[in-house]
């Protein structure tokens, strides 16, 4: 128990101590409870932590501003200590219930990112590796031309699909970043000829079905002339024929009758609508908000996608820069039904284009009556309801009813009577709270049953409000406004969570991938030209050289990206505790790691002296990501430090609760590199990965020290330069970790 006696001494605790639960006043000097509910729910650590008004404020103007509060419980003084007690286990339970679901979407999203990108990166790799070794011994071998056309197909498709999954993830960034968008600010211009855009579009996916030999057709509603639209020409076609890609794709494997895909346009209201509709297999109600996300896709198990869920995503990023909305409307099994609208420019206003005026928040809510008349008067009461929201509301008259309309639509917020037949309200919210998609969803209980254990056996329930009918239907807007406001404030954050997260991937991808792509296209092509336009066996040894050399290069990006991927994503952190173990035998890490860097080194002329201690206490760590530290870290040494008087010395100490293990190089780098090192191991360089090629190898080098609770360190000594990796020394049960 944590003890404050005012506001600014309750944050001052929490800046020390994170707390589970928060109980607290409201009139109390320096800073109240409202002014601390604030401090607190601005925090997004704190956000979810539940806080109980405790109070001596009884009136009813003040019980309903605590209850619009940010506070989960009011509690008005004098209490029942052993209820209160009740209810503050009900608000932990229910917390832990959360917490362990935002957990859980964590990982899964986690996993599907790696999934994705473990899949997208290294199939079209392994047609790019593979078809080259057969490529070679067809070439020394002279054996058939057709194996040799057949070997450049398959270089060339993993070029072309790993060349789109390039640019995509860089147009991702370009949008996110603002640099398309500043882009479009510069050099957008009207667009006149909309319609010509649109028939283009609709003529490139025929042939494309045609090539394919898809039972397939685009039909099109396109007027010869539109209005004009303020934008650029080429982001608009790279919007239409993506939805119009993802249309075919998503109608592809249902039935052997002719699927229709339609591409129409109409002027409604000052804005031009465009939609792409298709007959497909549709997509469920509870994941049609989530369908513009990076990274996300729906039933991969299904589809093969050969994608990384960013097409939508650069979709609604080309659309939102002009100024424009995107919504889907779909229905499994049925089909989707894409729907843009972008202002119409008017070349008379002093602005260039005019903006879509933004909508009210829409929000679902799920009323649960068994009274036929006092349903239909909640639903007329929500409905036309004007403040900031529109209200979308389903009905059922029981428990039951309701868990059937949640089996296809997830709401934003449930109102419930408690006495129904069939299913009551108490079974009703159990059924909803032990279900982790709708655990989240506020609940209220609207009842007649008031008495005061009534009350308290409702608010041990969990629910979010209890109100008692007859009710005032002013105060129930109120409440439900505000249980919305909460609700959409912490998705918010959490996807922002998410976003980080995926942004933080993102931020991997460099154009660096793009060179050796380019090299091996290159000299794919001239081989694909055939073996008599190569005109001398140098040029021939050339080009194979050349697609080797792109291909290797190509191999350690996408190896570091998705190592670099998985440090970022926690993957690498559930490895460590699976593979951890005490090492007994140090020296063996510099020996395994000498081994792999033996022929670089033998390479570059530069000799390793390998330590000969071996009286040094056991460590603990994963011996897969140690070894790969020394690799990464020898490997950078010998690569890009002078290799004239260049040799490596390997040293291992120990004290009571630190093993360490050192590299040195007896020579020094150039200034820039001492700068570039001395910043990435300090963990202070903006843009780390565009800094220099060995960059990612020493940002995993550290993160892996870190993941097995060591340290990297590099820094100038006397001629030389030292990196040491130190670890903490087992000490028989476990790991001390200094």
């Amino acid at each position: 128990i944590l003890t404050a006696h005012n506001g600014q001494m309750g944050l001052e605790q929490m800046f020390r101590q994170k707390p589970d639960l928060i109980v607290s006043d409201i009139n109390m000097p320096i800073m109240d409870g409202y002014q601390f509910l604030q401090e607190v729910r601005q925090n997004s650590d704190w956000l979810y932590i539940p806080f109980i008004f405790l109070t001596a404020k009884g009136d009813k103007h003040e019980i309903k501003q605590g209850r619009l509060s940010e506070a989960d419980l009011y509690i008005v003084k004098p209490f029942n200590s052993i209820e209160l007690i009740g209810l503050i286990q009900t608000q932990l339970d229910k917390a832990n219930q959360l917490q362990q679901v935002r957990d859980q979407s964590v990982e899964h999203l986690k996993k599907g990112i790696l999934q994705i990108l473990n899949h997208e990166f290294r199939t079209p790799l392994t047609y790019v590796t593979a078809y080259y070794e057969m490529l070679s011994d067809s070439v020394t071998q002279y054996t058939d031309d057709q194996n040799f056309q057949e070997y450049l197909r398959g270089i060339q498709a993993g070029c072309i699909r790993l060349n789109k999954l390039i640019e995509d993830l860089l147009l991702v960034i370009e949008l996110r970043t603002g640099e398309i968008k500043a882009s479009f600010d510069q050099e957008g211009k009207p667009i006149s000829d909309l319609s010509n855009v649109l028939q283009e579009v609709a003529i490139t996916q025929q042939e494309r079905i045609k090539n394919d030999n898809l039972n397939m057709v685009v039909e099109v509603a396109v007027p010869d002339t539109l209005p004009p639209i303020w934008g650029d020409r080429n982001s608009l076609g790279i919007v239409f024929n993506r939805l119009c890609r993802n249309a075919i794709k998503f109608s592809l494997p249902l039935t052997q009758t002719t699927k229709k895909i339609y591409l129409t346009a109409e002027v409604i209201d000052e804005t031009i609508v465009v939609q792409v509709r298709d007959e497909g297999v549709g997509i469920p109600k509870q994941i049609q908000g989530q369908v513009f996300d990076v990274f996300f896709q729906h039933n991969r198990q299904m589809f093969e996608q050969q994608g990384a869920g960013l097409g939508l995503t650069i979709v609604k990023g080309l659309v939102d820069i002009h100024h424009g909305q995107i919504e889907i409307q779909s229905e499994e099994g049925l089909g989707s039904t894409f729907t843009i609208r972008l202002p119409i420019y008017d070349s008379d206003q002093v602005v260039a284009y005019s903006v879509v005026k933004q909508k009210p928040h829409k929000a679902t809510i799920l009323v649960v009556e068994d009274d036929h008349f006092l349903l239909l008067g909640l639903r007329e009461l929500l409905e036309i309801y004007e403040n900031g929201y529109i209200f979308k509301t389903l009905t059922a008259e029981n428990g039951r009813q309701g868990l059937d309309v949640l089996a296809t639509t997830t709401p934003d917020l449930i109102i419930s009577d408690i006495m129904m037949p069939e299913m009551d309200g108490y079974e009703f919210l159990e059924n909803v709270r032990n279900n982790p998609d709708w655990l989240q969803i506020p609940f209220i209980f609207l009842t007649a049953k008031g008495e005061r254990e009534d009350i308290h056996q409702g608010r041990l329930s969990g629910v979010e409000e209890y109100i008692t009918k007859p009710y005032d239907s002013d105060e129930l807007l109120s409440l439900v406004v505000s249980q919305l406001d909460k609700y959409f404030r912490r998705k918010g954050i959490q996807a922002q969570s998410f976003n980080q997260l995926k942004r933080s991937i993102l931020d991997l991808i460099t154009p660096d991938f793009r060179l050796p792509l380019s090299d091996v296209n290159k000299y794919s092509e001239i081989l694909a030209d055939g073996l008599e336009d190569v005109q001398s066996e140098e040029m021939l040894k050339e080009s194979l050289e050349g697609i080797q050399e792109g291909s290797m290069h190509l191999t350690k990006l996408v190896e570091n990206f998705i190592a670099l991927a998985e440090l970022r994503t926690g993957e690498a952190e559930t490895a460590y505790q699976l593979r951890a173990q005490p090492i007994f035998s140090v020296p063996i890490l510099f020996a395994e790691a000498t081994h792999a860097c033996r022929d670089l080194a033998q390479s570059k002329g530069v000799p390793i002296y390998a330590s000969q201690n071996s009286d040094v206490l056991p460590a603990y760590g994963d011996s897969l990501t140690l070894v790969d530290v020394l690799i990464r870290v020898m490997r950078v040494g010998l690569l890009y430090f002078p290799t004239e008087g260049q040799a490596v010395q390997q040293s291992i100490g120990c004290d009571e609760q630190t093993v360490w293990l050192s590299v040195r190089f007896d020579v020094m780098p150039d200034r820039e590199v001492q700068a570039n090192l001395a910043q990435i191991l300090a963990d202070i360089a903006e843009g780390v990965l565009d800094m220099a090629e060995y960059a990612p190898d020493l940002v995993l080098a550290k993160g892996y020290a870190e993941l097995n609770k060591g340290q990297l360190v590099g820094w100038p000594d006397g001629e030389g330069y030292l990196f040491t990796l130190s670890l903490p020394v087992y000490e028989g049960t476990g790991a001390t970790f200094s």
